[in-house]
């Protein structure tokens, strides 16, 4: 078989929903998994269901917010399953409000385990990857609400949109090593986070176990954007027609953009043109 098979995979929010699918997704390939979840019967769960079918999983109880206890799971999964070189920040948790009803530490609970999670999974495991060499990739899962304006979840989105900027840079930053990144944007998907229909009969969404599937179909082509649901595209589409109209409506009364100049012939504006005070 080839890549992922025999590769250790890290994969946050696994016990269950889209995390469980890519897991299942991973072993069905030959790697081994660590499964890791706040969620400790269901991981149980899980860690004997994919034993069972012939896979190599481990356990890992992890609060991915808590940034004192992210190097010492990697240090437990690395010596259990060996070193580690796909990760997936899957964790995630959403709320409906609208924005005047939402509490502060709402927000914060979204942007902890939404992003700072994803931040602390990379900051742990990159600086490995990086160290070690070869082939390595990190994935974030996003949403469509990190591509586009959803009423009634706004922490939500917020945080989402922030999982979309950080891979975006970290695709910029790794272009030249052996990482890859990719960054997940589900729609609609038959989690815990979602609701059945009416009759309570049917569940909402895409089965998590196909997107699992798509995941890792993507991850062995090296595919950097990953929607599930191709219906949203003339939504996204319009939006980003909206902001290519307001560029061409610009009057540019402030004159060019030197960063600009310096992207455009492939150099770094931040180490060009902050101060150094402010770069550190």
């Amino acid at each position: 078989m080839t890549w992922p098979s025999g590769e250790t995979a890290f994969v946050t929010g696994a016990a269950s929903g889209i995390g469980l699918g890519i897991a299942r997704a991973l072993v069905a390939r030959g790697a081994r998994v660590a499964l890791v979840d706040l969620d400790a019967h269901k991981l149980a769960a899980a860690v004997g269901e994919l034993t069972a079918a012939g896979g190599s999983v481990a356990a890992v109880e992890l609060d991915v917010s808590a940034a004192d206890r992210w190097a010492d799971a990697a240090d437990r999964v690395e010596a259990a399953l060996g070193p580690v070189s796909i990760l997936v920040n899957n964790a995630g948790v959403i709320s409906g409000a609208p924005m005047t009803g939402t509490t502060l530490e709402s927000w914060r609970r979204h942007f902890r385990v939404n992003a700072d999670g994803q931040f602390l999974g990379t900051s742990t495991f990159l600086p490995r990857f990086l160290e070690r060499g070869g082939r390595a990739h990190l994935l974030n899962t996003a949403s469509m609400a990190g591509l586009m304006p959803v009423p009634g979840v706004g922490a939500y989105s917020a945080s989402k949109f922030a999982g979309v900027g950080l891979s975006l840079a970290l695709r910029e930053e790794l272009r030249d090593t052996d990482v890859a990144v990719s960054v997940l944007c589900p729609g609609t998907v038959s989690t815990g986070m979602v609701a059945a229909d009416a009759t309570g009969e049917h569940p909402a969404g895409a089965d998590p176990d196909r997107v699992g599937e798509q995941v890792v179909e993507a991850l062995e082509a090296g595919r950097f954007w990953i929607p599930t649901h191709g219906d949203f595209e003339p939504i996204v589409a319009a939006l980003h027609r909206e902001i290519e109209q307001a560029f061409r409506d610009t009057d540019d009364r402030h004159g060019p953009d030197p960063s600009t100049q310096l992207m455009l012939g492939g150099i770094d504006p931040v180490d060009r043109m902050l101060r150094p005070e402010t770069a550190r």
